[in-house]
């Protein structure tokens, strides 16, 4: 299995862990993005990638949800803390791996 073939696993597998996460919370819309990215990659279009390593800063993007009663999520107060914690590493792992595979991508491109 090629390089680029494990990491595409490798990020849908990281992709199912943060769905997840946040559909235990009832996070619709990041949830559906993230599926919808996932499948483009599950089909082999590349792609999606760009779309994963551009959701962070500005305002609305990916880095500033906070899952919270406050911003309608299914969680109670005491769960707030360790479920952003979670979602942070969860999206961080996810980053990583598809700046991984932009890199890797941009290498075979040239």
């Amino acid at each position: 299995m090629k390089e680029i073939d494990k990491l595409q696993d490798r990020i849908i597998k990281e992709l199912d862990s943060l769905i997840k996460h946040l559909d235990k919370f009832e996070e619709k819309y990041w949830s559906d993005f993230f599926e919808k990215i996932k499948k483009l990659i599950d089909n082999g279009d590349i792609r999606a990638i760009d779309s994963l390593t551009n959701i962070r800063g500005g305002m609305g993007s990916f880095t500033d949800l906070v899952i919270c009663q406050l911003n309608g999520h299914k969680i109670e107060k005491k769960e707030e803390e360790f479920a952003n914690t979670e979602l942070r590493r969860l999206g961080n792992i996810v980053l990583k791996s598809a700046d991984s595979l932009k890199r890797l991508l941009n290498k075979h491109i040239k």
